[in-house]
């Protein structure tokens, strides 16, 4: 049950120098939780993150009982880490913390005491990604257009926008070098159906669950709710997909609906980033994390997602020059818990 989970590993591996250590720092979300080991900036290299491991959020009783474990069973993780950032899908309220889409909750301060931990940050996951902004490169993003954002980021506002097992939504305010993080649940905004396939979407989610928020269409389980809508509009019966499912059928030609359920998702993806972008006056640009973007074939995602982006009637000329990237960074939130313990 504690296996290490695979995927990315942080670019700097095991190896890093432990006089630069800053921290631990986590990354909390509904499926899976991650960890790491925080490195400050030196002559050597950059701000990174080393030791990165990820496990499986149902195999732990606790966020507690994980770290514990992660702090254990690591090699060359140093015994006295008395510092750490987290990040969490979900709103930080005080001294509680409830994960959206997971039965995990906790108390900062029991978490702080069970760990040791003489400093405890625990920040929405978004926030992190704006945090780690200030430390991102041209090349951890791939521009889904031609427009680029400019780094570094010094003045102006970029919004973030992330898919995964919900929908994150977050900004960055940037002053003369200074960043102002926005941590916010825009992801439960009201889903805004812009052409007759996605009200045909609208109203199949209507019957399932009422209201309908834009993260019921854009997440894992939202890719599979988009695809089932479509087939119910067209009278088809046929049995529930996962998003790992229709991505593949898609990717390979080989179901026609889901071809079409993972363009519309790319669509919708950019028009909600769209929203954000004229919402938050994100001028400077938009970023979009999230490993399902990954999986989606480049042109697909380039020609639906900017078109739903620029799509905006009187401002569509606005948008035409906004830039819209999408972040591969393999740990952007645990970077951005990262940056956290610099800047204190």
């Amino acid at each position: 049950m504690n296996t290490v989970l695979p995927g990315p590993e942080s670019p700097g591996g095991d190896d890093f120098d432990r006089a630069s250590v800053l921290g631990l720092v986590a990354d909390v979300g509904g499926t899976h939780i991650r960890f790491g080991i925080a490195v400050g900036a030196s002559a050597t290299g950059p701000l990174g993150v080393h030791c990165v491991r990820r496990y499986a959020v149902r195999a732990h009783e606790s966020l507690a009982h994980a770290a514990h474990h992660y702090r254990n069973a690591t090699p060359g993780v140093p015994a006295a880490l008395n510092r750490a950032a987290v990040a969490v899908a979900g709103r930080v309220d005080h001294d509680r913390v409830q994960l959206t889409n997971s039965g995990w909750s906790f108390s900062t301060k029991a978490l702080s005491e069970s760990q040791q931990f003489t400093d405890l940050k625990v920040v929405n996951d978004f926030e992190a990604v704006g945090h780690a902004v200030g430390a991102l490169r041209a090349m951890d993003l791939n521009p889904i257009g031609t427009q680029r954002l400019s780094l570094p980021l010094t003045n102006g506002v970029c919004a973030i926008v992330g898919v995964g097992t919900g929908l994150g939504v977050g900004g960055v305010v940037a002053s003369h070098g200074k960043f102002h993080v926005l941590a916010t649940e825009g992801g439960h905004a009201s889903f805004a159906p812009t052409n007759e396939r996605s009200i045909d979407v609208l109203r199949w989610l209507r019957k399932k669950f009422g209201r309908v928020s834009a993260e019921r269409v854009l997440s894992g389980a939202g890719l599979a709710n988009v695809y089932m809508a479509l087939c119910a509009s067209e009278g088809l019966h046929v049995p529930e997909l996962s998003a790992a499912e229709i991505t593949t059928r898609a990717s390979t030609g080989s179901d026609a609906n889901c071809v079409e359920a993972v363009g519309l998702f790319c669509e919708l993806l950019g028009s909600f980033a769209g929203d954000v972008a004229l919402t938050l006056g994100a001028w400077s640009g938009v970023l979009v994390s999230g490993t399902m973007l990954q999986h989606f074939d480049r042109n697909t995602l380039e020609r639906r997602v900017r078109a739903g982006f620029e799509y905006k009637g009187r401002f569509t000329p606005a948008m035409r020059v906004v830039p819209l990237e999408s972040i591969s960074h393999p740990h952007v939130e645990l970077l951005g818990a990262a940056r956290l313990l610099v800047n204190t």
